[in-house]
């Protein structure tokens, strides 16, 4: 197989909502969200494909007759962030259709909408709803423009009238993703591709703060109710915990701080931040949170502010197929590989998937070891590596074998 096709395929892609520094801007819902799919449905369709976009934006495409191996990724992006992310995955997925045999079975291929949190501060929200899990989103929660996740996707994809797909759940024999890997295991490892066992969990928190508003240069310190200081010293007590944590499977993050008034002579009385929370494990998590909890309680009476937490979005943490890791692992065998086994700190369309199909999940390591941002690297070599190992390894789940020659159970 030769993935030249592969490389035009990412360039044309990249010029809808490239930067001029080379960074990528595509939300979810803009203007070249929308016109990227237009142009992916149009590809799907010149390979034979029956293609539709849905209500909310996921570009369904599929040959052949059920059950189906199912193939996904996501083409939208976060601000100025790299080429890959999501991407990778859904021209392979297209790659993988370009070469399809009818009779090896059913082939699907989906590109999911808005699996970025950083509009709407919820991630995966085109899997979420197709797998009937609509009901977890807030479709009133608005971007930093004050529109609704119901408003942007009515007006970029027709939401509530045109209606959103319902993934075939007893048709699909397996889903499978290849994603570019966010960080740097598989390049200190010196491995090019990993097999994914799990993915872990990610919640978002809105941590509100409310002080008192006064004077910057009036006010004693003594008769302070600061709520950006207040802020500051939690943010600092989030960035140890999360040092701590890091063994026991936890990354706590603070990603946005918003403050109120914002002026420049008086003192903060509001402060909203945005916590984003990975745990691979549920317990984990649990344990954290009540961590926290005390943490605030201790910010509130030191600082004297108020603290409230809002659960803004969460999931479980998600295992993936070990017959699929079976099949992956077999195929890397074969290629006189030893598999490298890594759990996925960041979430991914796979991670709802999992929760409704048999589902795995293969890495590519990122050379840069930089992701949502510019610098995010792949080298062609583990390219054309990942692709032909993930063709073969669709190719044998549609035969419903592995490498021993087991049986696929769906």
């Amino acid at each position: 197989m030769q993935p030249s096709q592969f490389w035009t395929w990412a360039k044309t892609l990249s010029g809808f909502g490239q930067n001029a520094d080379g960074s990528l801007s595509r939300l979810a819902f803009t203007a070249s969200d929308v016109a990227s799919r237009r142009w992916l449905q149009e590809l799907w369709v010149s390979m034979h494909a029956d293609v539709h976009i849905d209500g909310i934006g996921n570009v369904i495409g599929t040959v052949g007759d059920p059950p189906y191996i199912l193939l996904s990724s996501h083409t939208d992006s976060v601000p100025h962030g790299g080429h890959y992310d999501g991407v990778l995955g859904v021209l392979a997925a297209t790659f993988v259709l370009s070469q399809w045999d009818v009779h090896w079975g059913g082939l699907m291929v989906v590109d999911w909408s808005s699996e970025e949190s950083s509009r709407f501060g919820m991630s995966t929200l085109g899997s979420r709803s197709a797998c009937g899990e609509a009901d977890t989103l807030d479709w009133h929660q608005t971007d930093k423009d004050g529109i609704s996740l119901q408003d942007a996707a009515q007006k970029a994809f027709g939401y509530g009238s045109v209606p959103i797909w319902a993934l075939p759940v007893s048709a699909i024999r397996a889903a499978l993703e290849l994603h570019i890997e966010q960080g740097t295991a598989l390049a200190n490892a010196h491995q090019p591709l990993a097999v994914v066992t799990a993915i872990a969990a990610p919640q978002r928190w809105v941590i509100a703060l409310r002080g008192q508003a006064n004077h910057s240069g009036s006010t004693l310190m003594a008769d302070r109710h600061d709520a950006l200081a207040a802020a500051a010293w939690l943010i600092t007590r989030i960035e140890a915990a999360s040092a701590r944590w890091e063994s026991a499977g936890l990354h706590a993050t603070v990603t946005a701080v918003e403050v109120d008034p914002g002026a420049s002579n008086v003192i903060a009385g509001a402060v909203r931040l945005l916590l984003d929370i990975r745990a691979q494990s549920a317990d984990v998590l649990s344990t954290f949170s009540q961590a926290f909890d005390k943490e605030c309680q201790e910010v509130q009476t030191l600082r004297g502010v108020h603290i409230d937490r809002r659960i803004l979005s969460q999931e479980q943490p998600g295992h993936l197929s070990p017959e699929i890791i079976q099949v992956l692992a077999g195929q890397l065998r074969a290629r006189g590989m030893s598999p490298y086994m890594t759990t996925s700190w960041p979430s991914h369309d796979s991670l709802t998937l999992c929760r409704h199909v048999p589902t795995g999940m293969l890495f590519v390591r990122n050379i840069s070891g930089v992701s949502h941002q510019a610098g995010e690297a792949i080298d062609p070599q583990d390219i054309e590596l990942g692709l032909g190992l993930y063709y073969q390894s669709v190719k044998a789940l549609a035969l419903g074998h592995n490498q021993s020659g087991r049986v696929l159970s769906s």
